[in-house]
């Protein structure tokens, strides 16, 4: 196996939310289209085409469900982050003595405690030392009440994601109602986010 395209860049857990979710929508906008191509050859009595990458296509949305789905559980900090506040909370990093890997680390798990970092940071005391409550002030503040409210904006779209994977996994048959759905269509739109670019070093 030979690997075409090293990888070029570190993805925050954000940001891969976020490609999940325009990939979710160009998804839905593909299986409409899809739809209404095989409601035409079906008119003009053409046999189906294309069932075994249906089959495909059904299995990796699974998973991009599934990831969406822990993603935005509770318990992960993504819901009260944003472009900005990542991209600045990088920034801010970049003034401490920490690693590539422990960056993203700080900003997937976004630890609040001492012992949080403790588990993010090797030698944490002796290359940081009083340092430390600096990084999680540092931290809190990128997980303000700002970025919360742009976390809620997207709501029930969360909600969504939280049902059963087996039931979010469309297929086209599951979208053939929905076609002509004037209201799926404006949620179709809500799913539409930009990726934010994250500084990997500020120097």
């Amino acid at each position: 196996m030979e690997v075409v395209n090293q990888r070029s860049a570190l993805l925050s857990n954000y940001e891969v939310l976020t490609l999940l979710k325009e990939l979710e929508s160009d998804h839905l906008a593909k299986t409409r289209t899809a739809l209404r191509i095989k409601k035409e050859e079906e008119a003009a009595g053409l046999p189906r085409s294309h069932a075994p990458q249906e089959e495909v296509l059904e299995n990796l949305r699974t998973i991009e469900v599934e990831a969406i789905q822990y993603l935005t559980a509770d318990y992960q900090p993504t819901s009260r982050q944003s472009d900005a506040s990542i991209t600045q909370l990088t920034r801010n990093l970049a003034h401490y003595d920490l690693a590539k890997a422990e960056k993203l680390q700080i900003v997937n798990l976004a630890p609040t405690e001492a012992v949080e970092l403790y588990v993010i940071v090797e030698e944490l005391e002796d290359r940081l030392g009083d340092k430390m409550q600096d990084i999680l002030n540092t931290v809190q503040a990128s997980l303000s009440d700002t970025a919360s409210l742009e976390g809620q904006a997207d709501a029930e779209d969360q909600e969504m994601y939280h049902e059963q994977p087996a039931q979010l996994a469309f297929s086209a048959e599951d979208v053939e109602g929905w076609v002509d759905d004037h209201d799926f269509v404006h949620e179709e739109g809500n799913l539409e986010d930009a990726i934010g670019d994250v500084d990997e070093d500020a120097e």
